[in-house]
C-alpha cells in the first residue's frame, strides 16, 4: 500500500529508497517549509508549473504540489517503483511514498474520509463500449466524453501496483458520473504473479497466496465502499500477464484469485478478474471445473484484436462466463471528443 505520512522537519528518504547496499548521492528538496533528502538523480517535478504532468508511480521521481485534474497519463504504465508525492492538504503537508516499507519514516495522517452520498451497484447490467484510463478523468473531460459512444469507465480504486495518482477519484466524482449515466468498472491492481518481474508478488505457497487474495479483496471492498459502491458490485482484480507454463506460478495465481473471490462473495460483493487472454484467462478456463479453486463471477480479458465484441476466440469458449465478460480489444491510444483527448484502452462489455 502507499503510505500517507505527515512531514515533520527533515525526512531522509534517500537511504531507504536506494537500499543499504546501494548508497547514492543525495539532494535536498524544500517545499512548504519542509526539507526532504532524496536520491540526487531523481527528477523533481513542480506540479504547479506543470499541471498536466502525470504523477506516475512507475518511475523514480519527486512530485511537488497537488496532481492536476487533467493529468496527461498513458493508459498503460509499467510496474510501480520508488517515487514520492509531496502535496498540500489544507494547512498540512502530505507525503505519499510508493511501496510499503517507508511507512515508518514519519507519522501517518488520519484524514477525514469523505462520505459518498450516491450509493450504487457497479457496473450493473450493460452491453456496449467502455474505456479505461490510468487516472480518472476530470469532470470536464467526462462531460465532454458524453459525446462519445462510451458509457462505461474503468477506475483504479487501489492496490500496491496502481501506477497513477487519482486526484479526481472521490466519492463525489463517482456519484456525479453515476447520476450522468456512466457505469463504473472498479479495478484493483495488487500483488502480481511470482514468476513476473513485478516488485510486489504473490507468495509461491498456495495457502499463503490464498490468504493474500482474501486480504486484497478486503482492502478492495473498503475502497469501493468509500467511493459509494455497494454490495453486488463487481470488483476486478488486475492480474497482469505471466508464464502459464510455470506450473507452480499458475497454481499460486489460482489460489490467490480463489481467496479474492471467496472474500468478495462472503462480503456480498462479486468477484471479477482482469488478465491477458493468453495467461490468467487461459488458466481460469483450464481450471473452470477444478473444485480446488473458486472461480470468479466475471472475467475481463485483454486480447487486442481490434474487435469490439466479447468473442474470446480460442482463449475463452462461448459457454464460459457468458453475459459476465468484458473484452479489452485495443490497448493504449488517444481518442478525442468535444476537444478533449484521453489516452485509453478500449473495451466492450456484455454484462447481464
Amino acid at each position: 500500500m502507499r503510505a500517507s505520512i505527515a512531514v515533520v522537519g527533515v525526512i531522509t528518504l534517500a537511504a531507504a529508497l536506494a537500499g543499504p547496499a546501494n548508497a547514492t548521492a543525495e539532494r535536498t528538496v524544500s517545499y512548504r517549509g519542509y526539507e526532504l533528502s532524496v536520491p540526487a538523480n531523481w527528477p523533481v517535478i513542480d506540479l504547479a508549473a506543470n499541471p498536466t504532468a502525470c504523477v506516475r508511480f512507475d518511475r523514480n521521481a519527486v512530485y511537488l504540489g497537488k496532481p492536476g485534474a487533467d493529468q496527461r497519463c498513458a493508459a498503460r504504465t509499467g510496474p510501480t517503483t520508488d517515487a514520492v508525492l509531496v502535496e498540500p492538504v489544507g494547512e498540512r503537508t502530505r507525503v505519499t511514498v510508493s511501496g510499503e516499507k517507508y511507512a515508518s519514516l514519519a507519522t501517518r495522517v488520519d484524514e477525514d474520509v469523505e462520505s459518498a452520498r450516491v450509493r450504487s451497484v457497479q457496473p450493473g447490467v450493460y452491453s456496449g463500449p467502455g474505456f479505461d484510463a490510468c487516472a480518472a478523468p476530470s469532470q470536464q473531460a467526462m462531460d465532454a466524453w458524453l459525446g462519445s459512444q462510451f458509457r462505461a469507465v474503468g477506475v483504479y480504486i487501489g492496490g500496491v501496483h496502481r501506477a497513477c495518482a487519482q486526484p479526481n477519484l472521490t466519492p463525489a466524482w463517482v456519484g456525479a458520473q453515476v447520476r450522468k449515466g456512466w457505469r463504473m468498472i472498479p479495478t484493483y491492481v495488487g500483488l502480481q504473479a511470482p514468476c513476473t518481474g513485478y516488485k510486489y508478488r504473490l507468495e509461491p505457497d498456495q495457502g499463503k497466496a490464498r490468504a493474500q487474495g482474501r486480504d486484497a479483496a478486503a482492502d478492495a471492498i473498503t475502497q469501493a465502499s468509500r467511493l459509494g459502491m455497494d454490495p453486488g458490485t463487481v470488483i476486478y482484480n488486475d492480474m497482469e500477464a505471466y508464464n502459464i507454463g510455470d506450473v507452480p506460478c499458475s497454481a499460486a495465481v489460482m489460489a490467490f484469485l480463489s481467496g479474492w473471490s471467496d472474500q468478495l462473495r462472503e462480503r456480498g460483493y462479486r468477484s471479477g478478474v482482469y488478465s491477458s487472454a493468453g495467461s490468467g484467462i487461459s488458466d481460469l478456463v483450464r481450471n473452470h471445473d477444478n473444485r480446488a479453486y473458486s472461480r470468479p463471477d466475471h472475467v475481463w480479458f485483454a486480447w487486442w484484436n481490434g474487435q469490439a465484441n466479447v468473442d474470446g476466440g480460442r482463449f475463452l469458449p462461448g459457454d464460459r462466463w457468458a453475459g459476465q465478460r468484458i473484452h479489452q480489444y485495443l490497448g493504449g491510444h488517444d481518442e478525442s471528443y468535444n476537444g478533449v483527448a484521453i489516452n485509453i484502452d478500449s473495451n466492450f462489455l456484455d454484462l447481464r
